[in-house]
């Protein structure tokens, strides 16, 4: 071993990571880039565009402001709310079982408050309320500016709002019934709108009554309107009834003018006109039909071809009451007498004619005595079970007198 000693040299330290104020730059340098990417991309997503430099700090400079205006304004979603009231109407629909209120009954709060009971303890769960009856008035006072201008009202309901609140309360669904073109009333003040006689004047059927002329759009427009205004106080359907050109009477005295196309023709497309309207209420369109148009091929000569009408109405309601079948209908030889058979054989026919229609098929039943048949119970729920055995649910009662058979009726 010598005694030699190494003069002395400078050792290098070893470390683990680079020295404070290598790390500090770096950090700092890591620190600026992020913080630049960050306000790029934030100010692209604020609606601003990207950029490199740095924003002014301080007080707040252009790009500052700009930037805290975008985050403060109000966002504008670009779907709105929106209701629908045609799939509001159809997620609703009611299977009715119900009956025929007068517009007399309809304004007497003591004889409505029995017939409202009737159906709180009955199966039945609707009422078809006279709007416009065969009169020709209006059984409420209506906004419809034609019939005040005309006299066309007679307030036999003095309270419609609190009629349909009852209604409401008892869960009964409302129909509006509105006479169409038997009307005598808008005829006589409108006489250029009605059915002319060949030989001059009005036309009149075998009973003195005159008509308004099914091709005359004014017509159209003023039923419609006075069934949107039926609408706005709460009923949910409309139903058409007399919609049809007229049937007795020397018919070939009746002119019509402005004609154009067939009878069938001018029926289906009123139905048309009046659908449009009241679906964007969110209401059902119906249409009263004589029995046998369920029956006969062509259009009975009133332009109630049934196809035609299915395809231009929600609810078709055949009058299909066995009192107004001939003898040997249905080779049934006496319908009348035969209420299960005869209702069984029409609805059959319904079936067949209306099926793919996309209408819904509700008879009229009869609850009323003819022709020398008493009509009771066993004579109702017979109707009733033909129905329900065809495979419907739906049906109404008409009685003109408004006095109804209840132990036909299942009770709740």
């Amino acid at each position: 071993m010598s005694d030699y000693i190494s003069p002395p040299r400078t050792r290098v330290r070893r470390s683990a990571g680079p020295a404070p104020l290598v790390v500090a730059v770096f950090g700092l340098a890591a620190f600026l880039v992020g913080f630049v990417l960050f306000w790029g991309v934030g100010a692209r997503v604020a609606g601003g565009g990207f950029d490199i430099g740095l924003p002014s700090l301080g007080n707040g400079g252009p790009k500052t402001e700009e930037v805290a205006k975008s985050l403060a304004a109000p966002v504008s979603y670009p779907v709105a709310a929106r209701f629908d009231p045609l799939l509001y109407r159809d997620t609703h629909y009611v299977p009715v079982k119900g009956i025929y209120i007068s517009s007399w009954i309809a304004g007497s709060p003591e004889l409505f408050a029995k017939q409202v009971a009737l159906v709180d303890r009955t199966e039945l769960n609707a009422m078809v309320i006279d709007v416009k009856d065969a009169t020709g008035y209006v059984s409420y006072d209506s906004n419809v500016a034609l019939a005040d201008e005309l006299k066309l009202e007679e307030h036999r309901i003095k309270d419609v709002d609190a009629l349909m609140a009852t209604l409401r309360e008892h869960d009964i669904y409302p129909i509006a019934r509105i006479v169409c073109f038997n009307d005598k009333l808008l005829s006589a003040a409108r006489p250029e709108w009605s059915v002319q006689s060949k030989n001059g004047g009005l036309w009149r059927d075998k009973k003195g009554v005159s008509y308004t002329n099914p091709y005359d759009r004014r017509v159209w427009e003023y039923l419609v309107q006075l069934a949107e205004d039926a609408v706005s106080r709460g009923f949910r359907e409309i139903q058409f009834d007399y919609v049809r050109f007229p049937s007795d009477g020397k018919i070939s005295d009746a002119v019509y003018p402005g004609r154009n196309g067939t009878p069938e023709d001018a029926i289906a497309e009123f139905l048309a006109f009046a659908r449009q309207r009241l679906e964007a209420r969110g209401a059902w369109l119906s249409a009263d039909v004589f029995g046998l148009t369920v029956h006969v091929k062509d259009d009975m000569n009133i332009g109630q071809k049934i196809e035609k009408v299915a395809r231009n109405v929600d609810i078709v309601s055949p009058m299909i009451y066995p009192s107004h079948y001939e003898a040997g209908s249905y080779n049934i030889e006496n319908p009348n007498a035969s209420p299960y058979e005869t209702i069984t054989n029409a609805m059959a026919d319904s079936g067949r004619r209306l099926s793919g229609s996309g209408a819904i098929v509700r008879p009229w039943l009869q609850d009323f005595s003819l022709g020398g048949v008493t009509y009771g119970v066993e004579e109702v729920k017979a109707q009733i079970k033909a129905v329900e055995d065809q495979g419907y649910t739906e049906w109404i009662l008409w009685d003109p007198s408004v006095k109804y058979v209840e132990e036909a009726l299942r009770h709740e």
